[in-house]
């Protein structure tokens, strides 16, 4: 004769809790995931456009460092190379040295 045992109220709180953790780490796994694939679709469409007005960006060379500019607004973006490398030779007595320590850090309001 087989005794069929009927699950206690704790052991059915228990899986039902597995369960939903289980589900809980799944749904944040594929929201993740869909984020990223969002992410890097957008990253492809905007890539060498601009921030501004979404033109095609034009670089150009100007005492060295590579600028991305902006023909339709006039828009000019930096990448990090060309950041630092203006924060290296940034004279403090010139406007452009003034404004990029303005940037920095430790001088700001």
């Amino acid at each position: 004769m087989a005794t069929d045992k009927k699950p206690s109220t704790l052991e059915e709180e228990y899986f039902a809790r597995e369960d939903a953790e289980r589900l809980r780490k799944l749904h944040a796994d594929e929201q993740s995931s869909l984020r990223q694939g969002q992410k890097d679709a957008l990253r492809s469409l905007h890539a060498g456009r601009c921030s501004g007005c979404g033109a095609q960006l034009v670089p150009e060379q100007v005492s060295g460092i590579v600028i991305q500019h902006c023909p339709a607004c006039g828009g000019a973006f930096l990448d990090k190379r060309a950041w630092d490398t203006l924060h290296a030779h940034a004279d403090s007595q010139t406007v452009m040295g003034a404004v990029l320590n303005w940037f920095k850090a430790g001088s700001k309001p």
